[in-house]
């Protein structure tokens, strides 16, 4: 799949896909198997040449973890602690679905965050939706804040700028891998797709 394909197909926030876009975009050369370590600062080093295989991009996270280092992995830039919380290994964060997966359910997470701010400062306002430009620039900033990378919230948003419109909706699209509402939220959804899909039990 591309780009765009994967971003439709596997994002969790539904909110923005430009912000999503622009995140992956901005990733050098759009690598899935994109590593850095953000406790060094990339404008003092000679950077390794990019991984171009889930096999070197392992290698190379797991040399900066041995390292003491803070390694960001794939499209979106992912910590290793979020896949963790989701309960996904190190190699996966180098599958591009899952990658934009876990990030985009952290997206959700801080878009939340700043809906809750933006009532908190205006609550005679809570009904009105917070501006959407303010909002992106909360939760680039949250994610910014999360992952420990300098210059990420200014990097994405010059994407942003950059970026042509996203396509309009495809008007009756199936939604695949539906979940009842009692099982929704993120973190549900980060499950293998076959389970969707088993014959139900007999009672």
């Amino acid at each position: 799949m591309d780009l765009l394909t994967t971003i439709l197909t596997c994002s969790l926030y539904l909110a923005d896909d430009d912000l999503v876009r622009a995140i992956a975009a901005s990733t050098p050369e759009k690598n899935p198997f994109f590593v850095v370590d953000a406790s060094v600062d990339a404008t003092q080093i000679d950077p390794p040449p990019p991984p171009q295989s889930a096999h070197d991009a392992l290698a190379r996270t797991q040399a900066i973890v041995a390292q003491g280092g803070r390694p960001l992995l794939g499209l979106l830039q992912v910590p290793p602690v979020w896949l963790s919380a989701f309960g996904r290994d190190l190699a996966d964060a180098f599958d591009p679905c899952t990658n934009i997966a876990v990030g985009t359910a952290m997206l959700s997470a801080f878009d939340f965050d700043c809906a809750g701010w933006a009532s908190n400062v205006a609550p005679k306002a809570a009904q009105r939706p917070m501006p959407s430009a303010a909002r992106r620039r909360c939760v680039l900033r949250k994610y910014e804040e999360a992952i420990g990378l300098p210059d990420f919230a200014a990097v994405t948003t010059l994407e942003l700028h950059a970026q042509r419109p996203m396509p309009p909706p495809v008007e009756g699209a199936p939604i695949l891998a539906p979940i009842a509402a009692s099982q929704s939220g993120p973190a549900s959804l980060l499950v293998p797709i076959n389970r969707f899909f088993e014959p139900a039990s007999t009672p």
